[in-house]
Order: structure tokens, then sequence, then C-alpha cells
């Protein structure tokens, strides 16, 4: 039977689907000796064109580095030693020296062809924290140029009391700068303060701006009456006055200074008075009319029988003035008695 099977004649159709099937059979034992070594061919080829990528990249990297480390070490710096000082609100300030160069290494802000970096070593001399926006209160002159503008800095903005601190302040400039005809200004122009400026060198007072204390008397009986109240005595005495270009952090405007009235109260009565702070009754006479207090530390009450209570009343009007005439004010009633002093 089986013979006879064997034997017999195969029709064309099964023959071609029996060599497709032995085809494919074949192709799909033959597909993994094909393929994967391909594939990991690729993989080989392509972590090598990383690698090789990846090693170029660092090295050019490098070398733009170390470009720019050599172009840095091989550009000299100019010093010209300042050593000049002066007062911008209430901060002593020394301009130590300039210096110029291409760019710093420790400045990544490079928005000129080369870069002047002033060191300064500011002074912090009052009891409170002092703001100073260096951005918009500091200027480099330039001759020829509109006032440059800071692009970088180290320096703290808000000196703390009683604080020294060292620093710099980098300025944008062009190439081939005459050192000695720059100029260092302190001040905002934008909102009308007094501008301080320093040269590098010719004349310059450093005295100008640093503040006096004057020594002109005034005794004065303020006869005190409240709305409800019986009437009382307080004495005033005029212990000095301070001629100042800035007060608590703050600069004066153009043309002005701060005069500040330090007074000593005496109260001989049996009862504490209570005349109010000085704003309402101190005021200076100036161009017929009176002017306020801008500030004030003397107390509201005295309390009875106190002696030499201090305090002081801050004033600004024009500068280089030489007399001033003092209010004080009756309050429960109009007008005032006015006293003058000069010096």
């Amino acid at each position: 039977m089986s013979k006879q099977l064997a034997d017999m004649p195969v029709r064309p159709d099964e023959q071609v689907a029996s060599t497709i099937t032995g085809s494919l059979s074949a192709f799909k034992k033959r597909e993994p000796a094909v393929f994967w070594p391909w594939l990991g061919g690729l993989l080989v080829v392509g972590l090598v064109i990383v690698g090789v990528v990846t090693l170029s990249a660092w090295n050019w990297l490098n070398t733009i580095q170390s470009g720019m480390g050599a172009s840095q070490n091989a550009s000299s710096v100019s010093t010209v030693s300042v050593g000049r000082s002066t007062t911008y609100a209430d901060l002593n300030i020394i301009w130590n020296d300039i210096q110029y160069t291409t760019s710093f290494n420790d400045d990544p802000i490079h928005a000129g062809a080369s870069t002047v970096r002033v060191t300064l070593n500011v002074n912090n001399p009052t009891a409170n924290t002092v703001v100073i926006t260096y951005y918009d209160a500091v200027r480099l002159l330039v001759p020829g140029q509109k006032p440059v503008v800071p692009t970088n800095m180290n320096l703290s903005a808000a000196p703390q009391k009683g604080s020294t601190q060292t620093g710099w302040i980098d300025f944008p400039v062009a190439k081939g700068l005459n050192l000695n005809a720059l100029q260092l200004r302190f001040g905002n122009a934008a909102t009308n303060e007094l501008l301080v400026t320093l040269p590098v060198q010719g004349n310059y007072n450093a005295k100008q701006y640093q503040a006096r204390t004057l020594h002109p008397s005034l005794n004065v009986g303020y006869y005190f009456k409240g709305w409800q109240l019986p009437a009382y005595t307080l004495n005033y005495h005029l212990a000095s006055v301070d001629v100042r270009y800035s007060y608590n952090g703050v600069e004066t405007k153009a043309g002005q200074q701060y005069y500040i009235l330090n007074f000593t109260v005496d109260n001989p009565n049996g009862v504490t008075v209570s005349p109010g702070l000085s704003f309402d009754y101190l005021r200076l006479a100036l161009n017929g009319g009176n002017r306020w207090p801008m500030d004030n530390t003397l107390p509201a009450s005295f309390k009875s029988n106190a002696h030499g209570i201090s305090g002081h009343a801050v004033f600004a009007a024009p500068a280089g003035l030489h007399a001033l005439t003092v209010v004080f004010l009756h309050q429960a009633v109009p007008g005032g008695d006015s006293y003058s002093i000069s010096w």
C-alpha cells in the first residue's frame, strides 16, 4: 500500500506548493544567521561614531577654553592708582584704583571691546543698613561720550551698619582709553540727586561733600497750650546744627542740603507736657512760607521735671545758607514765634 502511494505521480500544483513550503522553511531557519549579525554591526558602528563625535566636541571645547584663557592671560592689565574719597548716601567711599583690559576672568559679561574696572572701599558708619543701587547711581565718565552704565559688580547693594567692604564695578568701554582722563560719578541724575564726581587726576576737593557741625546760639521758652489744657512752658536749647548732603542713607537733591537742628529740652513743670512731635509745631521759614520737618526724633511728651531730653528735627533747604529762621507754632491758636540763627 505504502509503495503504491509512493509511486503515485505528483500533480504540478502539489509540486509547487511543496517547493514553496520548503523554501520558506529554509528561509526561516537562515534568517537569524543573516539579520542579527548585521544589527550588531550597525550598533557597533553607531557607538563608534558617537564616541568619535563626543571626543571631537570635547577637544574643541577644551581648545576654545584654552584659547580664551591664553587670550586672557596674554591681555595686559593697565592699572592706575587713584586713592580719592567722597561721601555719598552717608557712605564713606574710597576709589582705590582703576584697571583696563580686554576682559576679566571673574566677570563673564563682556558688553564692550574692553573693560574698565574700578575698585572701591565702601564703609557704612551709620547705625542703619544703607541701600545703594549702583546700577542707577554710579557712572563712568569718558570724555566725549554719554555716561557709561555698569555691567557687573561684586559689591553689596545693602551695606550693613558699621561694615566695610572692598569690591569692584566693571564698565564696558572701547579700546585705547586714556585712564587718566576718566571720572567716576555718584548720584542718580534721573531723580535729580546731587551728583558727586571724582576724577582720576586733576583738581578735586575731597572736603566739599563732608558734613559740617555748627554751633549757633538759641534758647527758646516754648509756651505750649493744648486745646483743653492749661499752658506750660518748655525750654528748648539748640545744641548744634549739622549741615549735610545726605541723611539716613538718602542723598539730597541737586542744589539742596539737609539742616539738622539738634535740641535738648527741659520740662520744669510738675506734670507731663505733650506738645506732640516736632511735625506739629516746628517749622523753617523759607521764601515767605513755612517748611515742615522731613524727619524728627524729639519725643511727643516730656515727663515732669525732665532735663536734657535730646532729639532733632531735619529740614531740606537750599545749599550754602548762613542763616535760618525757626518758627515755633502756637498750636491752639493761629500764629507762632520766629527765631533767627546764623553762623
